[in-house]
């Protein structure tokens, strides 16, 4: 091939605009899950290789554990589902728990929060982004990248000890994501 072909300029200039995409504190891009659910094909950033992916024929039966002799206050039961949450987070790593006692209005009510918490726009969620090293606030897909793949998800972490008096929670919801969250 001639030098005067590979030099060729007659082509149209190409004009590369910066990156709209907003980006962390180490210049990674962040991704938007409201405009990734509305585009037609995956990123390809978000397409795993085929050797990492699990398959199988067989229905994921998840671990259950059941509270109830917990709450009765059953030291058998308890030891027992102590056995089963040990072997269900080393084996599965997750696990599903009965008999709880938690009321369903107030899960439902837990769903809608932080459903609205997620329907956020990303500049507000980005305003209460977990920061390196923490443990608490909201984290988009790549925040923990452990391959050069990344998970589809986001995340809004926060403590709590679970004293009655402790003011914490809602003192972090009302700071960091305004007052309208404070019941949250």
């Amino acid at each position: 091939m001639s030098l005067s072909v590979l030099m060729d300029s007659s082509s149209p200039t190409i004009l590369l605009h910066p990156s709209i995409e907003p980006r962390d504190e180490t210049g990674s891009v962040l991704f938007d899950p409201s405009k990734l659910q509305k585009q037609s094909s995956l990123p390809s950033e978000f397409i795993w290789p085929c050797g990492d992916l699990v398959h199988t024929q067989e229905e994921l039966n998840e671990p259950l554990i059941d509270l109830g002799g917990f709450i009765k206050g059953d030291e058998e039961a308890t030891a027992h589902a102590v056995d089963l949450v040990k072997t269900a987070c080393s084996k599965h790593g997750f696990f599903q728990v009965t008999n709880h006692g938690v009321d369903s209005n107030l899960i439902q009510a837990a769903y809608q929060e932080i459903d609205a918490v997620f329907k956020l726009p990303l500049n507000k969620k980005l305003g209460f982004q977990r920061k390196p090293g923490g443990f608490s606030g909201y984290s988009a897909a790549h925040a923990d990248r452990f391959s050069a793949k990344l998970p589809w998800k986001e995340t809004f972490s926060f403590g709590y000890q679970g004293l009655n008096s402790d003011p914490s929670v809602v003192h972090y919801f009302s700071s960091a994501l305004g007052e309208d969250f404070e019941h949250t």
